[in-house]
């Protein structure tokens, strides 16, 4: 939470910010969950809006691509925005703002090594883990693919 009391009595007056907010739960379906994030910069009021320049590092945790085991990534941005206060505000939530941005602008596309194997494509076992594992082929197995479908649309 950001204090707005030193910025309401020096209206238009930049004021320097240096904040840590902790891990909370990333809101929607989103796999991804940013566990800390620091901003440093400035910010200042003018007409029931704060205006924020800031330098925002931030810790991510998110599935691997193709094994979906949990990967530690980074991100840094540089941002300017504003949010607007209400009347009678004495602090600012800027959690759910700065996880947007931080968000929008990292890959949610990694890998845990480049080298990851993924997962079976039959029964979802971790290749990382079990490197020599076989599963049934496509002729013992009982799943319709999409070639299966396609043909028989074909044949009809």
């Amino acid at each position: 939470m950001l204090e707005l009391q030193p910025f309401v009595d020096h209206p238009g007056q930049r004021l320097p910010i240096d904040l840590i907010l902790t891990d909370r739960e990333t809101p929607g379906e989103d796999l991804r969950t940013v566990t800390e994030m620091r901003l440093q910069g400035e910010a200042f009021v003018q007409l029931s809006t704060l205006y924020l320049t800031v330098h925002v590092a931030a810790s991510i945790r998110q599935p691997c691509r193709r094994c979906l085991e949990p990967v530690m990534t980074s991100e840094e941005i540089e941002e300017e925005f504003e949010i607007p206060i209400r009347p009678g505000t004495r602090s600012i939530d800027l959690w759910p703002d700065v996880v947007r941005l931080i968000l929008s602008s990292h890959d949610p596309n990694v890998l845990c090594k480049k080298d990851c194997r993924g997962l079976c494509p039959s029964c979802g076992m971790n290749l990382n883990q079990e490197p020599s594992h076989r599963c049934a082929t496509n002729e013992e197995s009982t799943h319709q693919t999409l070639k299966d479908l396609a043909s028989w649309t074909n044949d009809s």
